[in-house]
């Protein structure tokens, strides 16, 4: 469920996705297919840069990978609802780890794609956590 905030800034704003992955090649292709689908993003190498980036501006969603260097993906969620942040966060990584899976999950994040995801798939779960009624987004 979206934060009333977030409801909010759609109705008004296009929705900002924010890419956090530390495989250039990976942000630069889910860049490119959100702006095909004209969804506005901005990429991040490390969850470092997106948490100083976040304290400044309002993010609609949050895909990122769970393994990277420094604060992995799992930390980043944690921190985020630690900060009192109901962003959704959907998974996009290479890890197979069920255990990891189920607590990212549990952790609340809206929902988990190993890669290579199909890109149907993601921008529905994309889609779905922006705007459940599919009122204020583009059409794919």
């Amino acid at each position: 469920m979206l934060a009333a905030s977030s409801r909010a800034r759609c109705l008004s704003n296009p929705p900002l996705i924010a890419i956090v992955d530390d495989d250039q090649a990976v942000r630069e292709a889910l860049y490119d297919l959100l702006q095909v689908e004209g969804l506005t993003a901005r990429t991040f190498d490390s969850a470092a840069a997106f948490i100083t980036a976040w304290r400044s501006r309002e993010f609609d969603c949050l895909i990122t990978d769970v393994r990277m260097p420094g604060m992995d993906g799992m930390a980043l969620q944690q921190h985020l609802r630690a900060s009192g942040s109901a962003m959704p966060v959907i998974f996009l990584t290479s890890s197979t780890n069920e255990a990891t899976r189920t607590r990212a999950m549990l952790e609340g994040a809206s929902a988990w794609f190993s890669k290579p995801a199909a890109d149907d798939a993601l921008l529905n779960a994309v889609k779905c956590v922006l705007d459940p009624q599919g009122r204020n987004l583009p059409e794919a």
